[in-house]
């Protein structure tokens, strides 16, 4: 059995292997079923372990989830913090991104998704600029390049 998440130490490794994976693996992008079932069950094991190990920092799952959905439109798929923001022409995905559990921010132009735990109970006006600053970024594009 091959071995997908060598020497992965965080959550957020692991949030970030998965996502390159995906764009390898996903049956949509060229892989097998096979392959992501393995690919799912081996980050299902390691999350679990992170996140008993991280108790200080819990992260809702929905990740992979949101991720595998995603994957295979024609968007930008940006990732700062624990956030999922996707921008572009997302007008043709609309049904798709909003079936993900992403949400269209008015005043960014931009869908996105968090976990559960990362809900405020105010609203920050922050511009994403502020947002990448703050919380850094990863972009993904099909090309299955991770720009930093």
């Amino acid at each position: 059995m091959k071995k997908y998440f060598e020497n992965i130490k965080t959550i957020e490794e692991l949030k970030e292997k998965y996502r390159k994976l995906a764009l390898k693996y996903h049956p949509d992008m060229g892989g097998t079923n096979e392959e992501m079932s393995e690919i799912n069950n081996q980050y299902d094991v390691l999350f679990k372990k992170l996140k008993e190990g991280n108790q200080e920092s819990p992260v809702d799952d929905g990740f992979k989830e949101v991720i595998n959905k995603i994957i295979n439109l024609n968007v930008k798929i940006e990732i700062c913090g624990s956030w999922i923001w996707v921008s572009g022409d997302t007008k043709p995905y609309r049904k798709e991104l909003k079936s993900a559990g992403l949400w269209w921010a008015n005043k960014k132009k931009m869908w996105y998704w968090h976990s559960k735990e990362d809900r405020k109970k105010r609203r920050s006006n922050m511009s994403m600029q502020e947002i990448r600053e703050k919380y850094g970024t990863k972009t993904v594009n099909n090309t299955m390049k991770v720009i930093a």
